[in-house]
């Protein structure tokens, strides 16, 4: 369950973020988020991190996926240009506490079939949202990474889309008493 200073947390990290990008000049577009590259803040190890985790938990579909939308780029240039120091070392020490979860349930987390990486992913989140966790980095992150996506021009006007009447409307109903 998200507290509600998790939750004002995540609305300042989405407005602010977006908002401190764009006056960095949308630095998020210029971050490259193949494995094997570092960005301005993550090291290539950590960008592969977070690209893997990224397509894992918003994966491609009929819409674009969190690293079709660069999500990885973005986080990059908002833990290096809006992020505080102690917000950067606590997101590496989370990245690190992942990357030994991960690797330990597959051998190599980067490296493993997608349907084990999946799998363990699965049993870290379920770890990470029952009551009295450690593992509060991991739910950070997959915050920030939704946050993001849905931040996104992509994820804001092709996933969440906005349907004034869902489903068939009938403009003359009759209603009976008690029903």
């Amino acid at each position: 369950m998200q507290t509600r200073r998790e939750l004002l947390r995540g609305l300042i990290v989405s407005v602010g973020g977006a908002t401190a990008l764009s006056a960095c000049g949308g630095a998020a577009q210029l971050i490259a988020t193949t494995p094997g590259t570092s960005g301005r803040f993550y090291t290539s190890n950590e960008m592969a991190l977070v690209s893997r985790l990224s397509d894992l938990i918003i994966p491609r579909t009929e819409t674009p996926g969190a690293v079709d939308v660069n999500v990885p780029g973005y986080l990059d240039a908002l833990m290096r240009d809006w992020a505080s120091s102690d917000t950067q070392s606590t997101h590496r020490e989370a990245l690190q506490m992942i990357t030994a979860r991960l690797d330990t349930a597959t051998g190599e987390f980067l490296t493993a079939g997608n349907s084990e990486a999946a799998r363990a992913l699965t049993e870290l989140d379920s770890a990470a949202f029952e009551d009295g966790s450690n593992l509060g980095g991991y739910r950070s992150l997959k915050g920030y990474i939704t946050q993001a996506y849905f931040a996104s021009e992509d994820g804001a006007l092709q996933e969440l889309k906005w349907v004034a009447v869902p489903g068939r409307w009938d403009p003359s109903v009759d209603v009976s008493a008690g029903g």
